[in-house]
């Protein structure tokens, strides 16, 4: 199987270079909101378990769609990038 080809920052289109950074300071956003409503760590504000297990289950499925999320919109420019670079008409001299 041949590995895809290392994107260069030239590879990619102005919009796909805005959408990655949108979507990348959107995970910082969420991560750091998370650090900011919990600086000292976890510290539930229940003593009820059930409760603070929910809760907790409920940070770690929004941490995780967001960063599913930004997987998912860095992988699509990744592929539209690297699809242009095989198509016809590719820039000459970029190694494949």
């Amino acid at each position: 199987m041949d590995t895809p080809p290392i994107l260069l920052p030239e590879d990619l289109t102005r919009a796909e270079t805005d959408e990655f950074l949108r979507l990348m300071t959107h995970l910082v956003t969420v991560c750091r909101s998370v650090a900011e409503e919990h600086p000292d760590g976890w510290r539930p504000a229940s003593p009820d378990r059930p409760v603070d297990f929910g809760a907790s289950m409920a940070l770690v499925s929004d941490i995780s769609r967001t960063l599913r999320q930004t997987r998912r919109g860095i992988r699509r420019i990744g592929d539209g990038a690297r699809y242009r670079l095989h198509s016809p008409g590719a820039p000459v001299g970029r190694p494949h």
